[in-house]
């Protein structure tokens, strides 16, 4: 059922963005461009206002259709800024000596502890930072 769908992928975008402002943002600020990591901060609010619309409506709400449609198109071009091929957050953090294995490693434990969340307790709605 598109609920369901639309469910599951809301709560693997909020993993995904907790995730990154609990770990990795965090270890960047003062290594790469301060602008760029804003913007990023900026992008998952949108994206978190969208995803909480998403999760507390249903399929037969009138805007379904197109917030999920604008989610998907907001996510799209926010992998597209942080994954440019000039400068990106990665380059420069690679320039700047990030272990970004251990961010990785550090990345996944916090993955698995929201995931088990999820299934057992359920996430809260999305909190913005910027918004």
């Amino acid at each position: 059922e598109k609920g369901q769908i639309a469910d599951k992928i809301c709560t693997e975008l909020k993993i995904h963005a907790q995730i990154e402002e609990e770990v990795f943002y965090p270890a960047l600020k003062g290594k790469i461009d301060d602008d760029l990591l804003k913007e990023a901060y900026v992008e998952h609010d949108g994206a978190k206002i969208l995803i909480n619309e998403i999760v507390a409506s249903s399929p037969e709400d009138e805007f379904f259709d197109s917030k999920v449609t604008v989610l998907k198109e907001e996510i799209e071009h926010h992998v597209k800024e942080e994954e440019k091929q000039h400068d990106n957050m990665f380059q420069q953090a690679r320039a700047a000596d990030v272990d970004l294995d251990a961010l990785g490693e550090q990345m996944l434990a916090r993955k698995e502890e929201l995931k088990a969340q999820a299934e057992t307790t359920g996430l809260p709605p999305a909190k913005t930072t910027t918004m």
